[in-house]
């Protein structure tokens, strides 16, 4: 359970102000968000490391070959945009996404999921181009077709009162993520962030660039910083209102500079992107990472955290094997959801390993170290 904690609850207003409906002027990608509150990072120094998925370096592994070489993304989908809905006929329980108190209760959600996964013959494959799941009825995850691109990325939308989060805009730059994205916003203003400036998490920025009552955050350090508050950095903490869903903002460079990591008060959701998931975690910055690795193991440690979810999938669902960097098919991986061990399994991974930097990957269960 969470230490009780008193933390400022900002109201949240978009920089372009409340959206009542889809006509309102787009923001810039440079403005700040007046909705997020900086708050000092309780976190200490420390070890830890976070993941990449965009170096070509593999871990050994027993795993099945990739199909060939790595597809190019292709500009139009095979198939419509398919969406998977939990049962919520029950209903869920209404949540204050305020300041977390000790004792209430998550919105809880469903993973039980089958993900598309690529195909052993891509020119073959009838996979959609973006699997849309409905965690609850205000979280989405959405997952690209691997067979369009290997990187196949996991972007998360969370739906608040007022405003909506998506968490990076994917490695293709087609017009569906933002179509989809936009038919589950409905009349709510939205975000667009993301967890780090690699190609695969930002490809479809444009399509959200300029766009009626959006604001889209920019990819360079001094954007991320100013839009959040984060100062200092990479210390400093902040928090984001939606409207009734507050989220604790947190900086976790090392895997790349401007890298954040997202934990939803309402759901316990913590979204890690490509610092931890079940795959690759590729280390650009082994002293960075370390830190960041340990703030975030910290941050674990006070706040009840129902799963932790990455960007990506690469391990098998037999422990310790990944699949080789750049598959297309991957009939048998891991599960998308990892946990608060993970966190701390990778923290003290991380602080047993030292300073210096292995020189072969370290493989673990669900993850594998791979220093660059």
């Amino acid at each position: 359970m969470r230490r009780p904690c008193t933390v400022r609850t900002i109201l949240v207003q978009v920089a372009c102000g409340l959206c009542a409906s889809a006509q309102l002027l787009a923001c810039s990608a440079e403005q700040s968000l007046p909705g997020v509150a900086a708050v000092a990072s309780a976190g200490a120094p420390g070890s830890a490391a976070a993941p990449s998925n965009d170096a070509g370096l593999a871990a050994n592994s027993t795993a099945p070959a990739a199909s060939g070489p790595a597809p190019t993304p292709t500009a139009e989908g095979r198939g419509p945009t398919t969406l998977i809905t939990p049962d919520l006929d029950a209903g869920l329980p209404g949540v204050d996404a305020g300041t977390p108190e000790a004792g209430v209760a998550l919105v809880g959600g469903s993973l039980a999921v089958s993900w598309m996964h690529g195909a052993a013959n891509c020119a073959q494959s009838q996979d959609p181009e973006l699997q849309v799941q409905a965690y609850n009825a205000t979280t989405y995850i959405l997952r690209q077709d691997k067979c369009r691109t290997f990187e196949a990325p996991f972007v998360y939308l969370l739906l608040g009162r007022d405003t909506a989060l998506l968490l990076d805009t994917g490695a293709t730059g087609s017009a569906t993520l933002h179509d989809s994205v936009a038919r589950l916003v409905g009349a709510r203003a939205l975000i667009v962030a993301h967890t780090h400036a690699h190609g695969d998490h930002v490809a479809s920025d444009a399509r959200f660039r300029g766009q009626p009552s959006t604001t889209l955050i920019g990819t360079g350090l001094g954007q991320v910083q100013a839009a959040f508050g984060l100062v200092p950095w990479p210390a400093a903490g902040a928090e984001l209102d939606l409207g009734e869903r507050v989220l604790d903002v947190l900086a976790i460079p090392g895997h790349e500079q401007t890298h954040l990591a997202f934990y939803d008060r309402q759901t316990g959701l913590l979204l890690t992107g490509d610092a931890l998931y079940p795959g690759l975690l590729f280390i650009n910055d082994w002293a960075t990472y370390r830190t960041s690795m340990r703030r975030l193991a910290e941050f674990v440690r006070t706040h009840d955290v129902s799963h932790v979810l990455g960007a990506h999938i690469e391990m098998t669902s037999a422990a310790g094997v990944s699949y080789p960097y750049g598959t297309t098919y991957q009939p048998e991986e891991h599960v998308l959801q990892l946990d608060a061990a993970h966190v701390f399994e990778l923290d003290g991974a991380l602080t047993e390993l030292g300073a210096t930097p292995p020189s072969a990957p370290v493989v673990h269960a669900d993850f594998v170290l791979v220093p660059q």
